[in-house]
């Protein structure tokens, strides 16, 4: 099994651990929000009666749905073959101090109680109906309480169960408590005799699970499918370019307008208004919105002008006004964040009069105060469309588009950055790079981290297209796992008018999404809340049916100890099948011999290296691919000295791993380059000529050789940080010497593909490695570099494409895709590797992203060619 798909294997066993833990699935009934035709209704017995003898109990898990204008109805109605109806309603009136009330007959029985709002809306609650026909008596027992009563009446040992809305003749009722319902079960003497879980996703029945007697319903609502649907809770207009915040604790979100404050209940079908009392409040360009947990007020921020403004619900005023007409923006679409230690907003990221930002501001709510926060560590990527999240340890960033110089005009791109940011140390740590899956997308702005099981939710889009969709993905805080979760969200991305964010409601157990869209020839925003409820279920996930009791309480136990079973004999196979794969051997003093004694199983390592050369290639060369090419080239990637030139920018880091990049100015960079790509390509280097037509053509000699050799000392000085590598002359050319002693990806990769025609998979993904960060110097402009930038695309292309050939789709998928996107850093309009990547998206099942993907490449076609691109999506799949 390939680390990848190990990796994404042992997510998804996490995912099935947290559903187990979670069971979340049973029925939702339509209630009074819907027609009385439209309610739900579960019938048990109205085919053929059930039957018993003695003794019946009849057991089931009740919540109630929070925020809805009607909670009179019926739970259920047990209607016996005489005649003779059990009931249990819940009784609404405000005068009545016992909502759940027993019926029996026309009679109210003394089996009356209520269970607490945080009980009732937000968990489930177990419920057993009990008769004993022996000694005539009904019992009912709810949150530990038994309440009993004598039943007079004879009734009859047959009977129909109903829940929700009746259409038997003489028990007719439409009235429908707005209620979930799981987990029935019907007893017989104290033995189970039927068992509904009803964890269904689709369908109108429900089958026991233990006696296949089925239930029939009417208008089912599935609790499964909410997991794996996102549902419109409401759609709305209001004035300006509206923003908008959410209250966590009390699950409300408030949607900040010109005119109104809108004010909306997670799981609510109602939204209600608040108009200003004191006029308009005047939005300006980039503002958000933020809710203050401490001192319970909506905020809405405006960076460009320093002003943030509260919200008086009382009063319904605003504390500060702002400055309009604006000019323009800065930051729009910025990440916040909260700090209740500090009392503090803290902003990063935004985009403006084409620049991206990176910097890090924080407003100080005590004292009303701004300031700019220097942050150090790994770079802060300029951005916007990023998504940003609070975790215990620290706060979280996700990818985002900008350009490495904050410039929009200087090679603008996705980043598929993954930071961890502590704003107490003010360091910033790259935590890993997301998969190539991401390279298309960016984030909603903000992330939701569940810090016990190490994973955060975001919501992603290709930010390329209007007509887009939202996908909820969760992935590893430590690692590149992820799992793309649930259906995807209709969105209309114009980058400066569009609006995306994500929550999660603790209490409702339910992911938060909302879209803005603000037209301004209206000036209204309209606002979308959508809800999905957790755990939510991957995406494409698969009808289930019912299972018996025994399976129900250890089937999922097992499978989840079967997997751990099956992958710990993965990896032990993968321990016996040494010898399948290899790797070329070319630098025997830089091994990890650490990494290697624990591959291979030893407990020490007594010989010299010297003495160990032979044993070594022959283990690194059984270890199959990633981690073979992490002991070759890991090591010096991590622990030692490296120049790497694919990725952008020239970038030098030094014996201690530490990059000294800005300690050379830009003409020794541009010199150290020089000797490199000579060097390399020539195996000779480069003429004192043609240094001196390149850089002092202007100079006399005896200036440019004055020049060349105080400069070349300077290059040497800075070099001795790397080693024994420095630039020496040679035969009457300038070069490095000796080249090897430190890891070059260029030299790396030309020495791979050089002369070479076929490649293993261990040989490929260690080119896709070298070339994972980007193009080959694409941020770098000089006249001379241009030849050796078009001989290197060259070089990618013919082998990645010569390799991509001969891979089968259906075994390979993920790799085609993978070595598509590098294709795509040097060729964006590469026919064969759109064609290659939308037929692995397409096996993958990722339909949506496959059609993307071909009109990605239309734009970019039509722009470049001012043509349209004469094939359809089916055409080029054919």
């Amino acid at each position: 099994m390939k680390k990848k798909s190990r990796h994404l294997f042992l997510f998804l066993l996490f995912i099935l651990i947290y559903q187990i833990g979670s069971a979340q699935y049973g029925l939702e009934f339509a209630s009074h929000n819907k027609e009385a035709d439209k309610r739900t209704s579960l019938q048990i017995g109205t085919k053929e009666s059930i039957s018993f003898q003695h003794k019946l109990s009849v057991s089931f898990d009740l919540s109630f749905l929070p925020f809805q204008q009607d909670y009179f109805g019926y739970i259920f109605r047990l209607i016996t073959d005489d005649g003779v109806n059990i009931d249990l309603l819940y009784d609404r009136r405000l005068d009545q101090d016992k909502h759940f009330k027993l019926v029996v007959g026309e009679d109210f029985t003394p089996v009356s109680f209520n269970i607490t709002p945080l009980q009732l809306y937000y968990n489930w609650t177990p419920m057993r109906l009990e008769l004993d026909a022996d000694r005539q008596q009904v019992s009912f027992v709810c949150s530990g309480k038994r309440y009993t009563y004598p039943f007079k009446k004879h009734f009859a040992s047959q009977f129909k169960l109903v829940f929700g809305a009746t259409t038997i003749k003489n028990f007719q009722t439409m009235d429908v408590p707005p209620m979930r319902l799981k987990d029935i079960r019907i007893g017989e003497n104290d033995k189970p005799k039927f068992y509904w879980p009803l964890d269904e996703s689709i369908g109108t029945k429900s089958l026991d699970a233990q006696r296949k007697n089925t239930a029939e319903i009417n208008n089912p609502i599935w609790i499964k499918r909410q997991r794996s649907e996102w549902k419109m809770q409401s759609s709305f207009s209001l004035e300006g370019q509206a923003s908008v915040a959410f209250d966590r604790n009390d699950e409300t979100l408030f949607f900040v307008g010109t005119k109104r404050l809108m004010i909306g209940k997670v799981g609510g079908n109602e939204v209600r208004s608040q108009e200003y009392a004191d006029g308009k409040l005047l939005l300006v360009n980039g503002s958000q919105s933020l809710f203050d947990p401490l001192h319970k007020k909506v905020l809405n921020i405006s960076i460009d002008q320093k002003i943030v403004t509260a919200y008086d619900s009382t009063s319904r005023t605003w504390t500060k006004q702002f400055d309009f007409p604006a000019v323009g923006t800065n930051y729009w679409l910025f990440n916040k964040y909260f700090s209740s230690s500090d009392t503090s907003i803290y902003m990063i990221g935004g985009y403006g009069h084409f620049k991206y930002k990176a910097g890090v501001l924080r407003y100080h709510l005590p004292t009303q105060s701004w300031d700019s926060i220097p942050f150090a560590g790994d770079e802060i990527f300029p951005h916007y469309l990023a998504g940003m999240g609070q975790g215990k340890d620290g706060v979280y960033l996700a990818g985002g588009y900008g350009s490495s110089s904050g410039d929009q005009m200087l090679n603008p791109r996705i980043s598929n950055d993954f930071l961890k940011l502590d704003f107490q140390g003010r360091k910033a740590l790259k935590l890993y790079e997301f998969s190539s899956v991401f390279s298309d997308m960016v984030w909603a702005n903000s992330l939701v981290v569940d810090d016990s099981s190490g994973l955060f939710y975001g919501l992603i889009f290709p930010n390329n297209k209007f007509k887009t969709h939202l996908q909820l993905v969760a992935s590893n805080l430590k690692r590149t796992q992820y799992q793309f979760l649930g259906s995807t969200i209709p969105f209309d991305f114009h980058d400066i008018r569009s609006f995306a964010d994500l929550y999660y409601a603790p209490k409702s157990k339910s992911f938060v999404a909302v879209t803005l869209f603000y037209d301004d020839k209206t000036d209204l925003t309209k606002a979308s809340i959508y809800t999905l409820l957790a755990p939510p279920l991957p995406s494409d996930q698969g009808i289930t049916s019912a299972v018996k009791p025994i399976l129900l309480k250890y089937g999922l136990y097992g499978l989840a100890v079967f997997t751990i079973l099956f992958i710990a004999w993965l990896l032990y196979r993968k321990r016996r099948r040494l010898k399948k794969t290899t790797v070329s051997f070319e630098r025997p003093d830089k091994i990890n011999h650490e990494l290697l004694r624990t591959l291979a199983g030893e407990d020490n390592l007594s010989e010299e290296p010297e003495q160990r050369l032979n044993k070594d290639k022959d283990t690194i060369q059984s270890v199959d691919g990633p981690k073979a090419v992490e002991l070759v080239k890991g090591f010096d990637i991590r622990q030692g000295a490296g120049i790497y030139l694919f990725g952008g920018d020239l970038q030098i880091v030094d014996l201690a791993g530490k990059e000294i990049t800005k300690k050379f100015s830009p003409l020794l960079k541009e010199m150290l380059l020089i000797f490199i790509l000579y060097t390399v390509r020539w195996e000779r280097g480069i003429s004192s000529e043609k240094l001196t037509e390149l850089f002092w053509s202007d100079k006399s000699q005896s200036s440019a050789r004055n020049n060349r050799s105080v400069n070349i000392a300077k290059l040497n000085s800075l070099l001795e940080q790397l080693g024994d590598f420095r630039v020496t002359k040679k035969s009457g050319y300038w070069c490095i010497e000796p080249i090897d002693t430190v890891y070059i990806d260029y030299l790396r990769f030309s020495r791979m593909v050089s002369n070479k025609k076929h490649f293993t998979e261990t040989e490929i993904r260690e080119l896709l490695d070298i070339i994972d960060k980007g193009g080959f110097l694409f941020e770098v402009d000089y006249e001379w570099l241009d030849n050796f930038k078009s001989e290197m695309s060259i070089l990618v292309l013919t082998t990645l494409g010569n390799f991509i050939e001969n891979l089968n789709v259906q075994d390979n998928a993920e790799l085609i895709i993978e070595i598509c996107n590098k294709i795509f850093y040097f060729d964006e309009i590469n026919e064969e590797a759109m064609v290659h990547k939308c037929r692995s998206l397409l096996q993958l099942g990722y339909h949506s992203l496959a059609l993307q993907c071909y009109e990605n490449f239309c734009q970019i076609y039509a722009r470049l060619y001012g043509e349209a691109y004469p094939k359809s999506f089916k055409d080029c799949l054919d």
